[in-house]
């Protein structure tokens, strides 16, 4: 009986600096999921090679193992074999079989005295990515790892290094790592590959355990050449437009590889800059097959069940959506160990240790992350406390805290050249570039309701992050309305406006892209969730995950919807607003109009509530900061209060238990 337009950022005219950020464009062709393959290549150990593997010492095999020295077999007698004939020409010589053993790999450029693990394939499948990972049973540190491929002509490349990954999969409440979590190397893009040499070795003489070569052909898709405009939208309010971001959809992703969870940090403090450290030699075209490929690896390979980075940005200024979770939400990446946790990891794709950043790429990097600090007010200038979790490839210890730029570099906190010398010479220049993107707009008001109670007192409940959208309810029937929030899917309820009340129930029900909206739908004095799409009302009687209790249509896709309890029966049910007219129905079980009236403007903004105490709720709206409350009926008076800014969305709720519903307003979302 306490009701909120929870979804009405959905459709807000926009007013002052107020706007609503949707990027949207329908791409030809029509980009499809695509399929990666991975051939995983066990290697096992320097003390215990498996299948193809060899232990080598300066290029020379070695026995693997000091307990293990290997004796070669001795070998069957040849057979005779008749002389040839005085007469007989030379034989021309043939080339070695596939069955013969290829010579161990070696680039010349081995740690002296330091035992490697080698392997040697010059024949393989197709694969454009490699990468090399390890169990994280034991600590593992200072690994080098060279490889080289051989092209469709048969001739082999350079030598490449490859960078250590962190080990930075976000770990579970108790602290422990995703089981069968793996160390590695950063993935790196070799470009179509038929054959390849690896050189594995660790300074410290720590022994990675159960090693494996990953070779990942990301597939193609028409859609990688001409991906059409940026789709990925975030709903938001902003007062600067959200950059245009190409989507995981647009790049191909396979969600099937995706098996994490979001979570998602308080509040955003700082953005860290990132290279992916492989080749820059990429194509436009080729793009979209890197990014399959890294989110294969990381996904798969390291088993993070996500890409790691929030946002990937090419050498040709193309931002492209990473991690899932919403790009204008603290969505906890897996980026950089130990510092994951309320800040956006953007990556520039390619090398940057070896050559300057491209003019371009700087500018979309600061355009995303200008963009995104702005929602939270984050000085690009400014400085922030982070503590660290530690792990992967940390500078600081579990619980120290580090004072730190609120844009910083990977290798400000990590060990590691990320994002390359010539990358992080350009900090300055990004962080004066978000600034001057940032100095037309202010920054946001934080996420946050104010509520007015009947004596007028008022509370600021600060919850939840911009992108949420708040919704007020009695979650527990205790008279009171709280603020819960919907955040792309989940539903996260609190029992108190205190801001240190603990979340009471969390849960997914809907779609990330619903309207939520709450209400008393059974009539047994406790408010549940319900969600609004395309025209349709899914209503569930529990706050938890599940079915819907009923669905049924009512309004039309565009309608804004409502709840209340029309009739007074103790009950609620749905409504819609189109233009100036309220449409609702008795009935929680189907869509039949019981009553409508014309109230307010076109491009008001809706608000329902009991105003007056007798039981059943009635109509309002909100207009430039003044409130206009009345009846259901037409033609009788109603009141109009100012409360808040212009830019303000309407809420309403029984904030202190009076039998009455009063306003508030919600910002920054």
């Amino acid at each position: 009986m306490r009701r909120v337009l929870a979804g009405f950022l959905a459709f807000t005219a926009i007013t002052a600096t107020l706007l609503i950020l949707p990027v949207y464009a329908a791409p030809s062709p029509t980009p499809k999921p695509v399929e990666a393959s991975i051939d995983s290549v066990a290697l096992g150990s320097a003390t215990a090679p498996e299948g193809e593997a060899v232990v080598t010492t300066d290029g020379e095999v070695v026995a693997a193992g000091e307990l293990a020295p290997v004796t070669p077999e001795p070998s069957a007698a040849p057979p005779p074999v008749e002389p040839a004939p005085p007469a007989a020409m030379p034989s021309t010589p043939t080339a070695p079989t596939s069955a013969e053993q290829p010579a161990p790999a070696s680039s010349g450029d081995e740690v002296p005295g330091v035992p490697a693990l080698t392997v040697s394939r010059p024949e393989t499948d197709v694969f454009s990515t490699v990468g090399v990972t390890w169990s994280l049973d034991g600590p593992v540190s200072g690994v080098t790892a060279q490889v080289r491929v051989k092209d469709k002509s048969g001739k082999w490349g350079r030598w490449s290094d490859l960078e250590m990954e962190d080990a930075a999969a976000v770990p579970a409440a108790d602290g422990s790592l995703p089981a069968g979590g793996r160390g590695g190397t950063a993935p790196y893009w070799t470009g179509d590959a038929y054959g390849i040499e690896l050189v594995l070795q660790t300074a410290d003489g720590s022994t990675p355990q159960d090693v494996q070569l990953e070779l990942i052909d990301p597939g193609t898709s028409p859609a990688d050449s001409a991906p059409g405009k940026p789709t990925a939208r975030d709903q938001a309010q902003a007062g600067m437009y959200m950059p245009g971001i190409y989507s995981r959809a647009q790049w191909g992703a396979d969600e099937r590889l995706r098996t994490w969870a979001p979570e998602y940090a308080p509040t955003l403090k700082a953005a860290t800059i990132h290279h992916t450290a492989d080749r820059n030699t990429y194509t436009r075209e080729q793009v979209p097959e890197i990014l399959r490929a890294t989110f294969a690896y990381h996904a798969v390979s390291l088993k993070w069940g996500d890409i790691g980075y929030n946002v990937l940005v090419d050498k040709f200024g193309r931002a492209w959506e990473g991690r899932y979770g919403g790009l204008a939400s603290t969505v906890i990446g897996a980026h950089a160990g130990g510092f994951n946790t309320g800040t956006f990891g953007v990556s520039m794709m390619g090398n940057y240790d070896v050559v300057e950043p491209p003019r371009v790429m700087l500018d979309a990097v600061a355009h995303v992350i200008a963009w995104k600090l702005s929602l939270y007010r984050v000085s690009p200038h400014g400085t922030t406390t982070l503590t660290s979790s530690g792990g992967g490839t940390a500078k600081y210890a579990t619980g120290v805290s580090v004072n730190l730029p609120t844009i910083f570099g990977h290798r400000d906190v990590g060990s590691t050249a990320c994002p390359g010398r010539y990358a992080f010479a350009r900090m300055s220049y990004i962080r004066s570039t978000v600034a001057a993107m940032q100095s037309n707009i202010g920054l946001y008001e934080p996420a946050e309701v104010w509520t007015r109670s009947a004596d007028q007192s008022v509370t600021r409940v600060h919850r939840g992050n911009p992108g949420d959208v708040p919704l007020t309810c009695d979650w527990d029937g205790d008279g009171r309305d709280t603020v819960g929030l919907f955040r792309r899917g989940q539903f996260i309820l609190f029992d108190s406006n205190s801001p240190t009340a603990p979340i009471t129930a969390a849960f997914y029900y809907g779609n990330p892209t619903d309207i939520p909206l709450c209400g008393d739908w059974d009539g047994d004095g406790d408010d549940t969730v319900a969600v609004w799409r395309g025209g349709q009302f899914f209503l569930r009687n529990a706050n938890s995950s599940g079915v819907s209790s009923t669905y049924f249509a009512f309004g039309n896709p565009t309608d804004a919807p409502l709840a209340g309890d029309w009739d007074g029966d103790g009950a609620d049910s749905p409504a819609v607003h189109r233009d100036s007219y309220f449409f609702w129905t008795n009935s929680d079980q189907q869509g039949v109009t019981d009553g409508y009236r014309s109230f307010g403007l076109s491009g008001d903004r809706p608000v329902t509530g009991d105003w007056d105490g007798d039981g059943a709720d009635n109509l309002g709206v909100a207009r430039a900061g003044v409130f206009y409350l009345a009846d259901r009926t037409a033609g009788q008076p109603y009141d109009y209060l100012y409360y808040g800014n212009i830019t303000d969305n309407p809420v309403a709720g029984d904030w202190d238990d009076a039998g009455t519903d009063e306003i508030g307003v919600s910002r920054g979302y």
